[in-house]
C-alpha cells in the first residue's frame, strides 16, 4: 500500500491527518480530536488515569492530556469546538474525557477503508468527509444543543464570514447583547473563550501562506511574535508542529 502518507488537510472547522502514531509524547489540543483505524486498536493513556483505553474508534474531549499509540494506519481528526459540528461533540464529552464515535459518523469507517483501497482519491475523500459532517450537524442542530438561539445565532455569522476577522462589537451585536456579556455567554455556552477561536481561525488562514513561506514569514504576516509564538500555538491548537505541513511540500 503506497499512499504517500502522511497526508494532512486543515479547513475552517476541522483538519484531518492520517498515518501512523507509534508512539508519541503526552499533549493536550485545543481541538477536539476524533481517532479511528480499521484494524488492530487504537491504545490511549489519559494523564492521571491508571491504564490504558483500547479503542477502535473514539472522540477526545478538547483539552484533555493524552497519548496515542498504535502501530495501524490512523484517521484523525481535529475539530474546533465552537463550531456548529465541534459543539455538538463537545455536548457528548460534557461527562467523559472521552466517547465512543457518534453513531452518525460511523460512515466514516467505510470512507476511510475505501481511501485506503484506493477506491477514492484524497481529495474526493475529503469531500465526502465534510459531507458526513454537515448532515451530521444538520440533524444535531434539530436537537438544539446550544440551548440558546443567541450562540447558535453567533456561531452561524462566524463561519458565514469566516474569511474575516470579527470584531467582538460586531457578533455581539448580533447576539442583541454588550460585548461584556456575549464574551461571559461565549465561554459558558460553548466552554472556549472568543480569543481562542480567533486563534483558530488567524491558524487556518496562515496556511496557504506557510506553504511557500518560512515559518517565521508566516508567524510575522499573521500577527504572532515570532516562529516560538507561531509554533506554540499552533501544536496548542492542533495538537501537531506547523513543520508536519512544510515536510509535505
Amino acid at each position: 500500500m503506497n499512499l504517500n502518507l502522511p497526508k494532512v488537510y486543515i479547513d475552517k472547522s476541522w483538519g484531518l491527518f492520517i498515518g501512523q502514531f507509534s508512539d508519541n509524547n503526552m499533549h493536550r489540543h485545543y481541538a477536539i480530536q476524533m481517532s479511528l483505524v480499521l484494524e488492530g486498536y487504537i491504545d490511549l493513556r489519559i494523564a492521571e488515569e491508571i491504564g490504558m483505553h483500547r479503542y477502535r474508534s473514539c472522540v477526545i474531549s478538547s483539552n484533555t492530556p493524552h497519548r496515542l499509540c498504535s502501530k495501524e494506519i490512523n484517521l484523525i481528526i481535529l475539530i474546533n469546538p465552537a463550531s456548529r459540528v465541534g459543539h455538538h461533540l463537545a455536548e457528548r464529552c460534557s461527562t467523559s474525557k472521552i466517547v465512543t464515535l457518534d453513531d452518525r459518523l460511523v460512515p466514516l469507517f467505510s470512507l476511510f477503508e475505501s481511501y485506503l483501497n484506493k477506491s477514492l482519491t484524497f481529495p474526493i475523500f475529503i469531500t465526502k468527509v465534510a459531507e458526513i459532517f454537515n448532515t451530521f450537524t444538520c440533524e444535531c442542530e434539530q436537537e438544539n444543543h446550544f440551548k440558546d438561539d443567541r450562540i447558535y445565532r453567533a456561531i452561524q455569522h462566524l463561519e458565514n464570514n469566516f474569511e474575516r476577522i470579527i470584531p467582538i462589537e460586531e457578533v455581539a451585536e448580533v447576539c442583541h447583547l454588550s460585548s461584556t456579556r456575549f464574551l461571559h455567554l461565549f465561554k459558558e455556552k460553548t466552554g472556549i473563550n472568543y480569543r481562542r477561536y480567533q486563534l483558530w481561525n488567524r491558524l487556518v488562514k496562515s496556511l496557504p501562506y506557510l506553504g511557500n513561506n518560512t515559518i517565521t514569514q508566516t508567524a510575522h504576516q499573521f500577527g504572532f511574535t515570532d516562529s516560538a509564538h507561531y509554533n506554540r500555538t499552533f501544536k496548542e491548537t492542533f495538537g501537531l508542529s506547523p513543520k508536519i505541513l512544510k515536510s509535505l511540500k
